[in-house]
Formats: structure tokens, C-alpha cells, sequence
């Protein structure tokens, strides 16, 4: 567990120092809990319009049924929804960079997505059968 905090806290921090139109990024943590639904991805923010859902990860972590379910269906609602790991970030920085240099129409977003995906930077687009 603290090494997926050392992550969290790596994102949050990077995502922290970054502006869009000379405000910063807003973003919510979200802290799981008994009075919470199970599944809600750890970070959830708006970038240039686009809706963001990330599940992050430890190097050795592994996403529940419910967490990829529910990254999948903001990527179907297309969204960004992405599992991330810390071999992932540069990907998961590129598509960030992407979203707020300029006005992404969604077959760009599409493209950028499938160009960022990868097992570190897992944006999940397949519905399971």
C-alpha cells in the first residue's frame, strides 16, 4: 500500500503543478470507505472539457472486476478512464499534455487514447462479454 501512496502522491503532484488557461487542473481524491460505492477510480478531474477517471496502481497492484468495469464504461461514455501504474506515467503525462494543448474533437481523443494504451497505462476500451 505505500507504494501505491508514494504514486498517488507523485500524481497529484505533477497534476498540482500544471495550468490550463492560467488556472490549475482541478482534480478530486477520492478515499474509499464504508459509506462509499465499492469501484469509484482514486482520481477523477475535468481537463479542457474531457471527464478523467484514474485507477492508480503500484507496480504490483492488480485492478478488481468492478474497477475495470467502471473505467471501461467512462471510456465507452467517451471519457478517459485509465488503470495506471508508475511504468505508465509518461504515457498517462502525454495524454494529459494532449488534452489541454489543444480542443480535442473525439476521434483525436480516440486516437490519443489508443496511442498512450498500454498493459502501465491501461485505458480499457473492450466491453467484456
Amino acid at each position: 500500500m505505500a507504494a501505491e501512496k508514494q504514486f498517488e502522491n507523485k500524481v497529484k503532484g505533477w497534476l498540482n503543478q500544471l495550468k490550463q488557461d492560467g488556472q490549475p487542473i482541478k482534480f478530486i481524491k477520492i478515499w474509499g470507505g464504508g459509506f462509499q460505492k465499492a469501484g469509484i477510480p482514486d482520481l477523477i478531474c475535468c481537463i479542457n472539457g474531457i471527464y478523467f477517471e484514474v485507477e492508480l496502481k503500484a507496480s504490483n497492484g492488480k485492478p478488481s472486476e468492478l474497477q475495470e468495469y467502471n473505467i471501461r464504461v467512462t471510456n465507452e461514455a467517451n471519457g478517459i478512464g485509465m488503470i495506471l501504474y508508475p511504468e505508465g506515467f509518461d504515457q498517462f503525462k502525454n495524454i494529459v499534455k494532449g488534452v489541454i494543448q489543444c480542443n480535442i474533437h473525439i476521434q483525436g481523443l480516440t486516437a490519443l487514447k489508443a496511442a498512450n494504451s498500454n498493459t502501465k497505462c491501461a485505458i480499457l476500451t473492450e466491453s467484456k462479454p
